[in-house]
């Protein structure tokens, strides 16, 4: 997983007049909390900690934290639980972190990324793609980045990757049913469409068909 150094000073002054001017003076507030540990309010260059977050934009990261006026003058390792973005300018206005321990397994989301191009879809199929993201557990560090799946192979209706199919490394265990789909190539949407015009049109015939010979068969009932 991606480690990242992020530099922090404790916060002194609270309440919303506090943090605007604290915003005017280019920094962004944000808090560090996570199991028995009193919650730590902190303030952050804002343009380093935009830069700092842009590196790992869409992955998983474990932040080291150095805190400027931290008496216990320890290295915090954290997870970015929260980011607060200003719709109209980007500014970073709130950063939630999350603090863990590097000694303690942790479960997390890992994004998947598949890479080639499948024998079904260069024969008209459609990349069918069912799991953007698989649950992980293992320590912080060993947890992947990401899992890279190699689609080539893929034909048009057989059978697709599963979990159970990913490349998980021994260190870490995969928290997914083994036989939960990931990926497929599938047939285009007219193509199914018409076959299932085509499965009605034969069935409504059929019942044409078995209609006249009911009324027969009634018929010589009555009689």
């Amino acid at each position: 997983m991606i480690q990242q150094d992020m530099a922090a000073a404790l916060r002194q002054d609270f309440g919303k007049g506090a943090t605007h001017q604290l915003r005017q003076s280019g920094y962004a507030p944000a808090i560090l909390y996570g199991g028995k540990m009193e919650p730590i309010a902190l303030a952050m260059d804002a343009k380093t900690l935009t830069r700092d977050l842009l590196k790992f934009q869409g992955h998983n990261a474990v932040v080291s934290l150095d805190i400027e006026g931290d008496k216990s003058k320890k290295k915090h390792y954290a997870l970015i639980k929260d980011i607060q973005i200003d719709p109209i300018t980007d500014a970073v206005l709130h950063v939630d972190f999350l603090a863990i321990g590097l000694e303690k397994e942790i479960v997390m989301e890992v994004p998947v990324a598949y890479t080639g191009t499948a024998i079904g879809v260069d024969l008209g199929g459609i990349l069918n793609i069912m799991a953007h993201t698989v649950k992980i557990k293992g320590l912080p560090l060993d947890i992947l980045d990401e899992i890279t799946v190699d689609v080539t192979s893929l034909e048009l209706g057989r059978a697709g990757i599963t979990c159970g199919d990913l490349a998980i490394p021994d260190n870490v265990t995969l928290e997914e049913e083994l036989d939960r789909a990931c990926v497929a190539v599938i047939a285009p949407k007219a193509e199914v469409e018409e076959e299932i015009v085509e499965e009605e049109e034969g069935e409504a015939e059929e019942g044409a068909e078995a209609a006249p010979e009911a009324e027969e068969s009634a018929a010589s009932t009555e009689e």
